[in-house]
């Protein structure tokens, strides 16, 4: 078994428990892991904004990808390491094109400003609806005026978890702007919904990682993650060992290694599976 040097987990569903906090277990095996000269790494969708609301900068981690992969923080300095975001002309001409589609969607603005965000109802959503009341707390959230675009760092769209429209929209939108990143992930919102996440070409949880390895000298073959849901796969799919919480959806239980439910200690059982 290949020696593991970095440890990469997913917060929400994976590390967190369901109030939010990193369990006294878990914190000592991140710290276990620290006083081994295990590098560790938050992956997640958070943007740094809600990224603070549940760490802070004595959390035990070296590094922390957030937006799912359009950033990179050196979690020891609090430096941006790496920041993506999706060019103004493109922006403007996706705003237009799913408006003209007639879809519901919002627009984040650059990170680390990404919690600040427009939003475009085209019909009557409550998806849409609960997600701007939730996180219009945390930033500035206005109607897009479509005349006045600006860079983004990433789009987002919601979908009825039944509906066959995820997989439809998508093959439309990646054959008319082949070069953004298109990724499927579960509403925290509402277990009825899913959401389609669209980011800057190259952004992904697994890009990040590969990042890290290149600045930390640490090969692929020595890291192991642990994620819950399907924006996770990618990461999954690029760590040597591989792990989903029992609380995962099956589907990714039948592709990956199973450890306990995130609110018994999930991570801390899969890091110690391998030390």
């Amino acid at each position: 078994m290949s020696e593991i040097r970095m440890v990469i987990t997913d917060l929400d569903g994976t590390l967190l428990q369901s109030d939010h906090s990193i369990s006294p277990q878990d914190t000592r095996t991140l710290e276990r892991l620290g006083n081994s000269g295990i590098c560790r790494v938050a992956a997640t969708g958070r943007n740094l904004f809600k990224v603070r609301l549940v760490l802070d900068e004595s959390s035990p981690f070296d590094y922390v990808i957030l937006s799912s992969g359009a950033g990179i923080m050196d979690w020891k300095t609090q430096k941006m390491i790496r920041s993506l975001s999706i060019p103004l002309e493109t922006t403007n001409e996706l705003v237009h094109f799913l408006i003209k589609g007639n879809y519901n969607f919002k627009v984040s603005r650059e990170l680390p400003d990404n919690h600040n965000f427009g939003w475009w109802e085209s019909y009557e959503c409550e998806e849409l609806s609960r997600y701007v009341e939730h996180h219009k707390k945390m930033g500035d959230a206005v109607k897009i005026d479509p005349e006045n675009p600006f860079v983004s760092s990433q789009f987002l769209m919601f979908f009825e978890r039944e509906s066959d429209q995820f997989e439809f929209v998508k093959d439309k939108i990646r054959s008319s702007f082949p070069d953004l990143s298109l990724i499927k992930t579960s509403s925290p919102l509402n277990p009825g919904y899913i959401w389609m996440e669209i980011f800057p070409n190259g952004v992904s949880k697994a890009h990040g990682i590969e990042e890290i390895c290149r600045i930390t000298g640490i090969d692929r073959e020595n890291t192991l993650g642990i994620g819950n849901d399907f924006n996770d796969l990618e990461m999954l799919d690029f760590t040597q060992h591989s792990y989903v919480v029992d609380n995962a959806p099956d589907e990714l239980k039948s592709k990956y290694l199973i450890s306990l439910p995130h609110y018994e200690d999930g991570f801390s059982y899969a890091v110690n599976k391998h030390l």
